[in-house]
């Protein structure tokens, strides 16, 4: 099998930025639209966002987003949320398959960020809600407010 020069050429730089940790040039000046922030963090296309940020209990895991944009983001996730039963550490956890919209934009801490989430459950589906928390909501709304009060 031959080698071009020019391939073996690039495929040795290649290999040298990723030894020195170098990231490609369009890396470093890539700033998004918008942010979301979870529990003081500032992210975007975040994989997980969290509900209730004191414990945890509730939230969305393993997001992908269709849309990132300057006013509004949409994917599908797993909705969580445990239902304390006996008690918050040996509690079920109930999940549902979701869509997740981002929404809200605020100007604050010099970023833009989507505050609003929004969570429904998949086309003719219902959430899978703990047995003692009712009634079963159509959809979870929340504020990341983070910053306020």
């Amino acid at each position: 099998m031959k080698t071009s020069l020019k391939t073996l050429t690039l495929a040795s730089l290649l290999l040298a930025t990723s030894f020195l940790g170098l990231a490609p040039a369009h890396a470093a000046t890539f700033k998004p639209s918008a942010y979301y922030n979870d529990c003081g963090t500032p992210t975007f296309f975040p994989k997980t966002i969290t509900q209730f940020c004191a414990d945890a209990g509730a939230g969305v895991i393993n997001i992908k987003w269709s849309t990132w944009g300057a006013t509004s983001a949409k994917g599908v996730g797993t909705y969580y949320i445990n239902g304390c039963d006996p008690t918050c550490a040996g509690g079920k956890v109930s999940k549902t398959n979701v869509s997740v919209l981002l929404s809200g934009l605020t100007s604050t801490h010099g970023k833009k960020y989507l505050m609003h989430v929004t969570v429904t459950p998949l086309a003719g589906k219902k959430f899978s809600w703990p047995a003692k928390m009712k009634p079963v909501p159509t959809s979870v709304k929340w504020t990341t407010d983070f910053w306020r009060g």
